[in-house]
């Protein structure tokens, strides 16, 4: 169960993230088994979090909503040196398949997985493939794709799109050497809707959840972290927690 508060380096200060301590507090005392933060926002929550929940520091980026060049692509803008030294437990870099930076990509995800392994740190691998040949990035295909060859290169854990079914998903769970967890991706229509993609993922095999902005522009982001952790932890469906913590006033 991790919430991802990383979207500062790209995106600036949007809702829900104005002060991402809040949105840390939020999870940690929802009881999220991690936060994915940048090393800005890890100096000035540390104190809050270290020995409270895992810590997965964010390791790469190099790129804003202002850039021209729309291309999926990023670069390394610390090092896993960084995160052993400010107290991380894990690191994440993006993994792009099927974009024209596809071999940079690989190539830096494969120099961290050997910094990680000297350092003694996790590696959580976002995949993310790209539209190709008239189909959508997210179809089981080419998700299932991405979490192979991350996994192959040595990622500890695969952060990647849910494909729309718990039976689909499976497939891309099933092809993984590493466990896999879905990312939330943009707003959903519904808190709802959020409840049902993390609990048809788990039932599809999924290790958990790794979702951002679903959680902290839900309205009340330590209860859906709290109603999350019951989904991913105690097995409870979607429609059970939505009707026990949600609704509540």
């Amino acid at each position: 169960m991790i919430i991802a508060v990383d979207h500062g380096n790209y995106a600036g200060p949007i809702e829900g993230l104005e002060d991402p301590t809040r949105a840390v507090r939020a999870a940690v005392d929802g009881g999220a088994d991690a936060v994915i933060v940048n090393i800005g926002t890890l100096r000035k929550v540390h104190a809050e979090v270290a020995g409270r929940v895992g810590i997965i520091l964010r390791i790469d980026g190099g790129h804003t909503l202002l850039h021209p060049d729309k291309t999926q692509n990023s670069a390394l803008t610390g090092t896993v040196e960084l995160a052993s030294t400010a107290g991380a437990d894990a690191v994440v870099v993006m993994g792009y398949v099927g974009s024209n930076k596809e071999t940079e990509s690989l190539a830096t995800l494969g120099q961290v997985v050997s910094d990680c392994t000297q350092q003694g740190l996790a590696l959580v691998a976002e995949m993310l493939p790209v539209d190709h040949l008239n189909k959508p990035a997210y179809t089981d295909e080419y998700v299932a794709l991405a979490a192979r060859v991350g996994s192959e290169i040595g990622a500890d854990i695969i952060k990647t799109y849910y494909t729309g079914s718990t039976e689909s998903f499976a497939r891309v769970v099933h092809g993984s050497v590493a466990p896999v967890v879905v990312l939330g991706g943009p707003k959903m229509d519904s808190n709802e809707r959020v409840l049902e993609v993390a609990e048809a993922a788990v039932k599809g095999g999924g290790a958990g959840v790794a979702f951002g902005r679903n959680v902290w522009q839900s309205g009340n982001p330590q209860r859906m972290v709290r109603a999350l952790v019951e989904i991913v932890h105690e097995g409870k469906t979607s429609s059970e927690v939505y009707s026990e913590l949600m609704n509540k006033p």
